[in-house]
């Protein structure tokens, strides 16, 4: 066995099926396998993947044993002469693996070897080529000097800028969704040190295969694509708590005495700062929206109230401070209800505003009915206020819109000029993917892939024309007639503005990654369920905590009406901490969203009992079910089956 490639995956089916595709075509002349160890995936990876790639061996793990370890397990079951780690959500073309094993060939010191990399639009990734980090480039690193300075030796030497991405080099570190090594010197090294759960085991295997005697090569002669599909998002405060702790883990490890306390004092200055920063600009992104809301919100709130005790009462004041007391409530219950009704996901959806004003009216106007007569306040001004704050939002909403400072996520995706590079029957199935997700209308045509240019807007050697004179933004490329060597030159060639799509007949589905930075992107018929709308998928979760409060607050009494009670508060239980869901399928179907094992099912019977009727109608009932979801409907079926909860 020449070669033996090992990939991880968690929670990335889709990323996985195409580079699998990707990886198939390139061991078409090696003698090669390929292990896939799944972590635990909660996507149904495993179902359905095994049934596309009989000749994939799959290793099942029944918990997240982390990146290291999952390497490790498959390590010991891989018989190739050369090992390649490769993360799930990258794309390799036809002569990579080729290539790679002829540059270790021919480099006997050569111990491991890393690629050059791009993201999604074609950019180069620094990680493709490091050096060992020291409290220096952590410094330069932390205070932004090394991105100020990107070809600089001295404030960047850390993503080693200054060496040509284009050429190769000797290295001290490589990333962990390439690396290339010897199977002889990874058994010697006894493969990823499992102290490591996601982040630093690259550097300390970069760093153990030195000490051994090999060195590390960046190879710039074949280049991969790197989505970034991982569940853990970059510039996420947990991101820079894994990756800085993983760092001072490798510092704990190898350095000594006065470097490595200076080095450890670094790391956990690196850690508070940048959560710091993290969370301002978590802050500032995500809620700078509901934080004008709560300002408008207040100012309307205290005008009314001046312009009805001058106009209503004469002069007279409130017995209560309108504004101090009762206006904190309303936001908290207006906020609450802007983000259930997802006025936050699409920024400009002004019924959203309105239904959320109208939710807390009514609520403040119900508990003032409970109020003793000293404590009330004045309902014509929350009325008033109410309804005038939802009309500010609406309108300032709609001037930041005009002025392209916000921009609905409909909107977003209907501005891009789109283009399909492929064939025909391509051309027809991507199509049919964008209008099933109502984004058909911004594609312009299809680009050949050969001189055949019938009912085309020109074929693949004008793209760069094509571009200027559409003025194009998003590129798809279907990957079935067209090499994958070939479009990662492309998108290294063309605009940086464009965004890339890549489409996989086999997949039926289109993945994507703009940056190095965002959580790759995924288009595939799963997402035409109302099931997969940020807001249903919201509400649904929001639906099991509160019913599984209620009856855990108030156990005592359902203990009498519900058969099995105790049985049924260990249920309310499994879903308050997302172990279950209240309502559900009732047979596994990997083709439709995935849902948490379920009590019930969406149409009465209990899960894991004899049903009436077969598998085959089950299953069409359980795909309308995900296709048409309303959340009032789980409501329903919970309220309906009440008696039966425990069962």
């Amino acid at each position: 066995m020449q070669l033996s490639v090992i990939i991880v995956n968690y929670n990335v089916k889709y990323f996985l099926q195409q580079c699998l595709y990707s990886v198939e075509k390139a061991i078409n002349h090696i003698h090669a396998e390929v292990i896939v160890v799944d972590n635990n995936s909660t996507d149904g990876s495993m179902a359905y993947l095994k049934p596309i790639f009989s000749w994939v061996k799959f290793i099942e793990n029944t918990d997240n044993k982390g990146f290291g370890k999952a390497n490790n397990i498959a390590l010991q079951e891989a018989t190739g002469k050369y090992i390649l780690f490769l993360n799930p959500d990258t794309i390799v073309p036809e002569d990579c693996f080729e290539k790679c094993i002829n540059f270790l060939e021919q480099h006997t010191t050569c111990g491991a070897l890393g690629i050059k990399m791009v993201d999604g639009k074609g950019q180069f990734l620094s990680e493709s080529k490091r050096a060992f980090p020291s409290p220096i480039t952590s410094f330069f690193k932390l205070v932004g000097l090394a991105s100020l300075f990107p070809k600089s030796s001295l404030f960047n030497k850390y993503a080693l800028g200054y060496l040509d991405e284009n050429k190769n080099h000797e290295v001290d570190v490589l990333a962990g969704a390439f690396i290339m090594t010897r199977k002889e010197l990874i058994d010697t090294i006894h493969g990823f040190d499992e102290i490591f759960f996601m982040y630093g085991e690259d550097v300390d295997l970069s760093y153990r295969i030195q000490q051994e005697g090999y060195k590390n090569y960046y190879f710039a002669e074949s280049s991969i694509i790197h989505f970034k599909g991982e569940s853990t998002k970059r510039g996420s405060l947990n991101y820079v708590k894994m990756f800085y702790e993983a760092m001072s883990l490798f510092v704990t490890k190898h350095y000594k005495g006065n470097s490595a306390s200076l080095f450890a004092t670094t790391i956990k200055v690196a850690i508070w700062l940048r959560a710091l920063l993290t969370l301002i600009k978590s802050f500032f992104t995500r809620l700078s929206l509901a934080i004008i809301d709560c300002l408008v919100i207040y100012v309307c709130i205290w005008v009314v109230k001046k312009i009805w005790i001058i106009n209503v009462r004469h002069g007279a004041g409130f017995q209560q401070d309108i504004v101090a007391t009762i206006t904190p409530v309303y936001v908290l219950i207006f906020l609450i209800a802007a983000a259930l009704a997802g006025m936050y996901d699409n920024l400009y959806k002004p019924v959203k505003a309105i239904a959320a004003s109208l939710v807390a009216v009514v609520v403040v106007l119900a508990v003032y009915s409970l109020l003793p007569e000293t404590l009330r306040f004045s309902r014509g001004v929350i009325l008033f206020g109410g309804i005038v704050s939802g009309i500010m939002m609406i309108l300032y909403r709609w001037i930041l819109k005009k002025m392209d400072f916000i921009k609905e996520t409909d909107e977003v995706k209907k501005m891009q000029q789109t283009i399909i590079v492929g064939s025909e029957n391509d051309y027809i199935n991507v199509t049919n993917l964008l209008q099933n997700a109502n984004l058909k209308e911004r594609v312009l045509g299809r680009v050949s892939i050969d001189e055949n240019t019938a009912h085309t807007i020109g074929n693949i050697g004008n793209i760069e024309s094509i571009i200027d004179t559409f003025q194009i933004r998003e590129i798809i490329f279907c990957v079935s007639n067209i090499s994958y060597k070939q479009i990662i030159e492309q998108i290294q060639t063309l605009p940086k503005h464009i965004s890339f799509k890549f489409y996989s007949s086999a997949s039926n589905s289109i993945i994507s990654s703009d940056s190095k930075t965002n959580t790759g992107e995924i288009l595939t018929t799963e997402y035409n369920y109302a099931l997969m709308q940020p807001y249903q998928k919201r509400m649904k979760r929001f639906t099991d905590i509160v019913s599984s409060l209620i009856l855990l607050i108030s156990f005592p009494i359902h203990l009498i009406f519900i058969k099995k009670g105790f049985k049924a508060m260990q249920n309310a239980f499994n879903v308050l901490i997302a172990k279950n869901t209240w309502v559900g399928y009732a047979v596994d179907n990997n083709a439709i969203p995935y849902l948490k094992p379920a009590i019930i099912t969406h149409y009465g019977f209990k899960v894991q009992t004899n049903y009436p009727i077969s598998n085959e109608v089950l299953q069409k009932m359980d795909i309308l079910y995900a296709k048409e979801y309303d959340w009032l409907q789980d409501v329903k079926f919970i309220i309906e089956n009440y008696r039966g909860l425990g069962e």
